[in-house]
């Protein structure tokens, strides 16, 4: 029995969107590609690497290629020595899915990247020599770089490190930016340094889902919660969530949990615009944007007046990323949940009340993390949110060093176990949860393991 594969979008759209970033690596360039925060970044990019004979149309000679999806969330270490062995790492789990490719391992001096003594100069060298040898195999390369503009550790060397890849290995080796700022930003350009000509050789805007994804991926969902919609009811999700992803998954988590209660139109509203996460999501997409795009959307969601030409670029960038689009023949924020956002209804009392209380916890039954109301677990790798979820199961108690090498490793944990390993996750763990406020409560019993303290 064959598989039904799902597509996160439509089969035409993720096609076209595999369309807009191939044929210009086809010709041997580099692309940046536009997205909305939490918009399917990972989910687009991460099919396409781990279903390439699906693209065959889009890339005909897919076989000569090594796709490489670079997930900053699997980072040990927070450094740009951190990141060069991630890059190393991420191309060696995708070079053993080639049978041609893996036999060009057993050559290379490939333990570089597992030593904690390795500097950044050997790393850098390590991998240009890596790269090299996969390509003269006769492999063209694409590194797929995930959150690629919020690498907070990231430097101009690094950057600069990154061009000269691009050029020692151009025309057989490609990059695939995933961004979520505007390019023009100056201080991005005076950072990104000499990277910067790979970065706008080819520029993709990827907008908020349209009507025809938006209906695909609500169908999923129905089928995901077992749900059967009323028609008011699917269209109170299409008008407050619009086409954004994260949005209408957290719009069915909340009807399913409230499925029983038969409720009508108005409460559904209501039940939107009170939940946290929503409003929280609502804002981080408005947060990102700069000074400019921000006057502008609310010029628009308060149906103020504006001069399209005089606002030209910032009109173009807002419409292409789908960010505000014609409904009833009048121009709105793409969804109600925005608007409302924009005009300032984050900062109600609610909110703040909600942002005042609340500690870290785990949902047994949905497996979320949240924090004062707010689903988090999207700031953990997936081995930091094994191990946390591990930690808040049992509260209060002793989890050996043991116990932390089983969840990172399981069966191969006696093959793979590296205290150095786990002694990085452990502290970028500390650090992510220092950055939500939850400090102190994570501590090393020494020559045990760790406990993990509910109130503190």
């Amino acid at each position: 029995m064959v598989k039904k594969i799902f597509y996160p979008v439509t089969e035409v759209s993720l096609h076209e969107y595999a369309e807009s970033i191939f044929t210009p690596i086809e010709r041997g360039e580099s692309v940046a590609t536009i997205w909305i925060p939490m918009s399917g970044r990972r989910k687009h990019n991460k099919f396409i690497t781990e279903n390439i004979e699906l693209f065959e149309k889009e890339l005909p000679e897919f076989e000569n290629y090594i796709l490489v999806y670079v997930e900053s969330l699997e980072l040990t270490e927070e450094s740009i020595s951190g990141y060069l062995r991630l890059m190393a790492k991420s191309f060696i789990g995708a070079c053993k899915k080639n049978a041609k490719c893996q036999k060009l391992l057993e050559g290379s001096k490939i333990s570089i990247f597992d030593d904690p003594e390795s500097t950044y100069s050997n790393l850098l060298e390590g991998l240009r020599n890596l790269l090299k040898d996969v390509i003269a195999a006769g492999f063209n390369i694409v590194f797929f770089v995930g959150d690629f503009d919020e690498l907070s550790f990231a430097n101009k060397i690094f950057y600069n490190n990154l061009m000269s890849l691009w050029n020692d290995l151009n025309p057989n080796f490609h990059y695939v930016f995933l961004l979520r700022e505007t390019l023009a930003r100056q201080q991005n350009l005076q950072l990104w340094g000499e990277l910067s000509e790979a970065i706008l050789q080819n520029i993709v805007f990827v907008p908020a889902l349209n009507e025809e994804d938006t209906d695909y991926m609500i169908e999923h969902l129905k089928n995901e919660y077992s749900l059967k919609l009323s028609s008011h009811q699917l269209n109170t999700i299409r008008e407050i969530c619009g086409g954004h992803p994260y949005l209408l998954r957290v719009a069915f988590r909340i009807l399913a949990n409230h499925f029983d209660k038969h409720l009508t139109r108005d409460q559904i509203r209501d039940l939107f615009y009170d939940n946290y996460e929503l409003r929280w999501a609502g804002q981080k997409i408005f947060e990102i944007r700069n000074s400019e795009e921000k006057i502008l959307l609310k010029k628009i969601a308060l149906r103020e007046q504006f001069d399209k030409k005089a606002n030209k670029e910032v009109y173009e960038f807002l419409t292409n990323m789908g960010l505000v689009k014609v409904i009833n023949k009048e121009l709105r924020p793409f969804n109600k949940l925005f608007s409302r956002t924009i005009q300032g209804f984050e900062k109600t009392e609610l909110i703040k009340k909600e942002e005042e209380q609340g500690d870290i916890s785990l949902d047994n039954k949905t497996g979320a993390i949240t924090y004062k109301g707010r689903t988090v677990e999207e700031r953990f790798t997936r081995q930091e949110y094994s191990v946390l979820a591990e930690f808040l199961r049992s509260p209060d108690k002793l989890v050996s060093r043991d116990d932390v090498g089983k969840i990172l490793w399981g069966k191969e944990m006696y093959e793979k176990y590296s205290d150095w390993a786990l002694d990085q996750l452990i502290s970028k763990l500390r650090k992510k949860l220092k950055g939500l406020d939850v400090s102190g409560k994570l501590l090393t019993i020494r020559g045990k393991g760790y406990k993990f303290l509910q109130n503190s």
